[in-house]
């Protein structure tokens, strides 16, 4: 069997060496989280990245770990079997050594991609710089990866924020913000690698605007090959405050845009473009130069070609802390909502850039990261909210243990239906920790669980222990 015929056959193994969390109610079937035995550096962690890929029984993950040099790291993948077993190597230079990069904290970050023939692409630690691109000389083997950059076309350019998905014919896609500076400008761009051809090409660019920046977010294709990007929009140059949360669907075939109602869209999009487009606009005085209100970080989910749901975070008027927020498409409207609210969980609450979403079946979901903290010191738990078709409002879930310091994620839907995640930690003391879990679809449906519930058993740690 191909990869590419592994890829229409996705079937994920539900083996896992440690049950971290417990059932919501009988009959539900319990989430499995173990531990990777690699230690990450301090630098794996943001929130745009894909350092996530299922592929039939195996799942990669991509992750950055200290290079023994102060403030640089080494990008290192892993694979890890149906039987459990995990195999890890290192992104090589020509002379077979172990490259490495500045530490550049939700910058310098990897994504990845196996394309249809089991061959491994890696997009890592680009910052508005040239391309640095490594693929696989073996197919699946994750010690073979050298780099290829010059393959890549706009060499010479200012490349920061890779997301990658994969198609249904096993073709790998890119979204990345470029420049041009010189225009006042960066602009969202799509790519395209053709899996028959071998080659890479720029198929358009999605976003653009002078005097705006657009900072990518999430991109799916679908079992039609449609193109479904996220991405949200600063004031030129740059800034962790953003604004206008935007979605649109690119079809190859006729080489344009539509708006999550399917209606025609401009080639790019800009800020001001009418219809459908932006899910979370502006609220009170925002402007796009406000710190508050604020749009930042999402992901979405899409099921049968359709959009499922977005998550992410936005700050209220005057507020410093931002709500984990989901919003969807009506058929005529995009109606938002609240998941998870900071100011009304208790002092030092907040979320972090850290979320996914997922649909599959009859249940959606949406991740997130609740920061606590716990003895004076900042304390995460990862959360799950499950809906399912019947019933009304979400379930709630801690998934896996409370951490120390931030914790990031990505999450992927396995062939079985089961959720995929995974969970950086690296401000572990000791040495970063790198985590895989499940969570099952199968079962009965989760009910009730509460963020209060949640935050008042992370507080209730003893100190010292």
């Amino acid at each position: 069997m191909t990869r590419r015929t592994l890829l229409l056959t996705v079937a994920v193994a539900a083996t896992a060496t440690a049950i971290a969390a417990s059932p919501a109610s009988a009959g539900v079937h319990a989430t499995t989280v173990e531990t990777v035995p690699v230690t990450v550096d301090g630098s794996n962690q943001s929130g745009w990245w894909n350092p996530l890929a299922v592929v039939g029984d195996e799942t990669y993950f991509a992750y950055n770990v200290p290079a023994g040099i102060p403030n640089r790291h080494q990008v290192h993948l892993a694979v890890r079997s149906s039987d459990g077993e995990w195999t890890s190597g290192c992104l090589r230079d020509d002379l077979g050594g172990c490259v490495d990069y500045f530490n550049d904290n939700g910058h310098n970050q990897p994504s990845i991609a196996v394309d249809g023939d089991g061959n491994i692409h890696a997009f890592v630690s680009m910052h508005h710089e040239d391309w640095n691109y490594f693929r696989s000389t073996v197919p699946g083997d994750v010690t073979s990866l050298v780099e290829v950059s010059a393959e890549m076309p706009d060499g010479g350019g200012t490349i920061s924020y890779p997301i990658t998905s994969v198609g249904p014919d096993g073709d790998v896609w890119l979204m990345v913000r470029t420049g041009p500076d010189h225009l006042a400008r960066r602009d969202g761009v799509l790519y395209h690698y053709d899996l028959d051809a071998g080659t890479w090409a720029r198929e358009t660019v999605i976003a653009s605007a002078t005097n705006f920046s657009v900072y990518p977010d999430d991109l799916i294709v679908d079992d039609d090959g449609l193109v479904h990007v996220l991405w949200e929009w600063h004031r030129w140059a740059a800034g962790p405050y953003r604004h206008l949360g935007s979605y649109a669907v690119w079809n190859p075939a006729t080489q344009a845009f539509s708006d999550v109602a399917g209606s025609a869209l401009p080639t790019p999009v800009r800020p001001d473009t009418e219809g459908a487009v932006v899910f979370q606009p502006f609220t009170g005085d925002e402007s796009m130069t406000s710190t508050t209100p604020a749009f930042q970080t999402a992901k979405m989910a899409v099921q049968d070609g359709e959009l499922a749901g977005i998550v992410y975070r936005y700050s209220t008027a005057g507020s410093t802390q931002f709500d984990l927020k989901w919003a969807r498409w009506t058929g005529a409207e995009w109606v938002r909502e609240t998941l998870a609210g900071p100011t009304s969980l208790g002092a030092g609450v907040d979320t972090i850039a850290a979320m996914d979403a997922t649909a599959h079946g009859s249940k959606t979901r949406a991740y997130g990261v609740l920061t606590v903290p716990v003895c004076g010191v900042a304390t995460s738990q990862v959360v799950m909210f499950e809906s399912a078709r019947g019933r009304t409002g979400w379930a709630v879930e801690a998934i896996g243990e409370p951490m120390t310091g931030q914790q990031r994620m990505r999450a992927a839907v396995g062939g079985d239906g089961d959720d995929v995640l995974y969970l950086s930690a690296p401000a572990t003391a000791g040495g970063g920790t790198l985590r895989y879990a499940e969570v099952p679809r199968s079962g009965q449906k989760r009910t009730g669980g509460s963020l209060d519930t949640i935050v008042a058993s992370m507080r209730s740690g003893e100190c010292g222990s």
